[in-house]
């Protein structure tokens, strides 16, 4: 999903998520409005049930308005039933374009999200913040709906006596009073509490993803007590979610109520006086009835609306974080050698370089520069990479670390190439004991690679570096938790497959260095020879 509105507020989100589906959504207020004319008119009718057939003793005109009920009680709910699925569809379709908005949003922030946005709340904000931001449409249009049958039903009940209607309106205008600054309370709540579990399903994943460690120099029990402090605090903050949200049920429950009271009350005033007539008191109640659960419906899609709103700005803020990097360049085709003025590192076109650091911190800098993970003088030939197609450096040149993470997909999945492409890859990789152990193409790798030992990974990593097959690949210590009988061999086979193309391996091993075709040395940060 595109949207040409800078989506700088939950509204102009909402309206990006809607504008493809405009038609649908019209004809679905249509179908509506439809439904709650039917919904109404019904209670209508039933006065005149009354009056013009019962009181009046008249055959046919009963038959008449009884036919007519008939087909208004049928077709009201065949109306609210395809008007839901249009909206219902919409907001389905919402919903993942919410995600793909907040995935590609992340690609092109890339490290500038960093320290802006916990883990937790990246999860959070891709799974509940953008269903509930699809939902409002659907819970819109749930509005829509319920505020069609309040508006039809308000002129019908005018219709049979103003001071009826004066009633509904002064009843309406009571419980917006009331019920809105408790729905300003509850937006607020909700927003702490919403950011106070991002917050602790970060923490959770520290824990769970150190925990070896942790258990190791034994601060488990500690990291477990602060988490207990934290769910305490957020169970309490929870507590305080709910009171706003039971004070607004409450309200939902008895404030119509008052209203059949009170309509009951005037309405029969008026028929003891002659105003109305029974037809009209009895229809009179009856939309007092069909108010209640009008009105319990205008306060409950409210408080949604509110909880679909706080999801929205959430999305709305990690959408204004900018990249860390100028993605406006616009230059395509450079070629010639990698050069990062910043270290004096140069890497040679179609040729295997290998630089020998044990300074791996400085080293990785220089491969993210010339990667452009983030903007320096390096440039590319004659050009600086700063000019450069963000997107054509990304289909060109690739930045292998033992940091790149492995998602929970299937081994075929990992690797994105034919069955034929990835049994090469993996022979390069010596990463055939990682198919064994996973039994086939089609098997699972865990979230992370947990059930991969970490030299398996690291040959995974390697596997679908190489089966990506990019132009230029630079790799930091592709192979330093191997033994050095496996580097010799992953040395040669990956020289050989990635012959007459440019590469760069950054390592400590002395293995490397008969396979390249070049040989840099790297002291206090910069390149000596």
């Amino acid at each position: 999903m595109s949207s040409p509105l800078p989506i700088s507020s939950p509204m102009r989100l909402f309206t990006s998520l809607a504008r493809p589906h405009v038609r649908r959504m019209v004809f679905g207020i249509v179908l509506y409005i439809a439904a709650a004319s039917a919904s109404t008119s019904q209670i209508w009718v039933l006065g005149k049930i009354i009056d013009d057939g019962l009181i009046a003793r008249n055959g046919t005109t009963f038959a008449v308005w009884l036919a007519i009920a008939s087909a208004l009680v049928v077709l009201q709910p065949i109306l609210w039933t395809l008007g839901m699925r249009n909206f219902t569809t919409s907001a389905a379709a919402a919903k993942a374009d919410t995600v793909r908005l907040v995935t590609d949003h992340l690609n092109h922030a890339g490290a500038g999200t960093r320290g802006a946005v916990s883990s937790g709340e990246m999860v959070n904000l891709a799974t509940e913040d953008a269903d509930h931001t699809g939902q409002a449409l659907d819970h819109a249009g749930f509005f829509i709906n319920t505020f069609a049958m309040f508006c039809i039903g308000s002129a019908l009940v005018w219709a049979i006596h103003p001071l009826l209607g004066v009633v509904i309106v002064a009843g309406s205008l009571a419980t917006a009073l009331i019920t809105g600054p408790l729905l300003g309370r509850f937006q607020r709540r909700q927003s702490d509490y919403r950011a106070m579990i991002g917050d602790l399903a970060m923490q959770a994943t520290d824990i769970v993803g150190g925990l070896r460690v942790l258990r190791g120099i034994g601060g488990d029990l500690r990291f477990a007590e602060r988490y207990r402090e934290r769910s305490e605090e957020l169970r309490r903050n929870g507590y305080r979610v709910a009171v706003s949200s039971s004070w607004i049920h409450a309200l939902k429950q008895s404030l119509p109520i008052v209203f059949v009271a009170a309509i009951a009350w005037v309405g029969a005033l008026l028929t003891a006086n002659g105003s109305i007539t029974f037809g009209g008191l009895a229809a009179a109640f009856s939309f007092a009835t069909v108010f209640i659960a009008v009105s319990g419906n205008f306060i409950n899609t409210a408080s949604t609306l509110v909880r679909d709103w706080v999801s929205a700005k959430r999305i709305v803020r990690f959408l204004g974080i900018e990249p860390d990097i100028n993605t406006g360049g616009e230059r395509h085709g450079a070629e010639g050698e990698l050069y990062d003025p910043d270290s004096n590192l140069a890497v040679a076109p179609n040729a295997l370089t290998v630089l020998v650091t044990d300074e791996n911190a400085p080293a990785l800098a220089a491969c993210e520069r010339l990667a452009r993970h983030c903007d320096s003088e390096a440039r590319w030939g004659a050009t600086p990479l700063a000019e450069i197609d963000l997107g054509e450096i990304r289909q060109r040149v690739m930045l292998l670390t033992d940091e790149d993470y492995l998602f929970a997909q299937t081994l075929s999945d990992t690797l994105r190439v034919d069955a034929a492409a990835a049994h090469t890859a993996i022979e390069t990789a010596c990463a055939a004991d990682v198919l064994s152990s996973l039994g086939s193409l089609e098997a699972e790798v865990a979230d992370g690679g947990r059930n991969l030992s970490g030299g398996q990974r690291q040959r995974l990593r390697l596997a679908r570096a190489i089966a990506a097959q990019r132009e230029t690949l630079l790799m930091v210590e592709p192979t330093s938790a191997v033994d050095a009988h496996t580097e010799s061999i992953v040395a040669e086979r990956v020289a050989a497959a990635r012959a007459g193309r440019t590469t760069l391996v950054v390592t400590s091993s002395p293995l490397w260095e008969r396979h390249a075709d070049r040989v840099l040395r790297m002291e206090d940060g910069k390149v000596r020879a």
